[in-house]
């Protein structure tokens, strides 16, 4: 508790593109959970404005009660443009609205503060869903994101995730999982199909422990599927959990 504080109070100092940045959220919340997390993505392309571009995200949450919890996050991009800088400052609250066994849903809100560009901020709306049966589980993640300020213009994009968990360790406590990330375009406007963005591949997951205290580490690797998605993708994601 005392460490989320300490985050919440630096971020006051600090808040003086539109991807969902390859995290799959779970509706499910825990009371009293804490972590630190930081994940990233790094892209191969064989277009020069796309290779090599790559984006960090550090990250705290906690979770007030067994159906609402709160994230802050800190995102610093690469690309062709720019260099490595200071995206964005995103803060979020999630509300778990259904917990069973075999089903769990939650609505999500963010406002991110954006430093980049014209600093146009954003606001973000998600419906979060999961299904399980047996030894598979099904997270999807329905995201609508707008520009938001007196600059801005536009409408909602409409963004579609998808995490397949196979429950059943590979191989030693190793998990793998399908992971899929769609970027339709515009609610008012779908994109056609080759200019959305579509990312789909494998993810390999353990929990690590050390010194009685547990890391959960994931590296995972995406393939377009259409043109205007960079050609491959590097993923990962360490979590601290306290």
């Amino acid at each position: 508790m005392k460490i989320y504080l300490i985050v919440n109070i630096l971020s006051l100092f600090i808040l003086n593109n539109s991807y969902c940045h390859h995290k799959i959220y779970s509706p499910r919340v825990e009371e009293g959970r804490q972590s630190l997390e930081w994940r990233g993505h790094f892209d191969l392309d064989d277009r020069p404005s796309k290779n090599l571009a790559h984006h960090h995200v550090l990250e705290t949450e906690y979770s007030w009660t067994n159906f609402w919890q709160s994230e802050l996050e800190f995102h610093i991009s690469d690309l062709e443009a720019t260099p490595l800088d200071w995206e964005k400052t995103e803060f979020q609250n999630q509300v778990q609205i259904i917990d069973k066994d075999y089903f769990a849903a939650a609505l999500y809100f963010s406002y991110n503060f954006v430093t980049k560009d014209e600093g146009i901020d954003e606001i973000e709306y998600k419906y979060l869903n999961e299904l399980k049966y047996k030894d598979l589980k099904l997270i999807s993640n329905f995201i609508f994101e707008k520009k938001v300020g007196k600059n801005s213009s536009g409408s909602t994009e409409f963004t579609v995730s998808n995490y397949l968990q196979f429950l059943k360790p590979l191989y030693k406590e190793f998990f793998v999982s399908i992971i899929g990330f769609s970027e339709l375009g515009k609610v008012s406007n779908i994109s056609t199909f080759h200019e959305q963005e579509h990312q789909y591949g494998f993810q390999i997951e353990k929990d690590i422990y050390i010194n009685n205290s547990e890391y959960e580490f994931a590296l995972g690797f995406l393939k377009s599927i259409t043109d205007a998605a960079p050609d491959n993708t590097i993923l990962w994601n360490l979590e601290y959990e306290f």
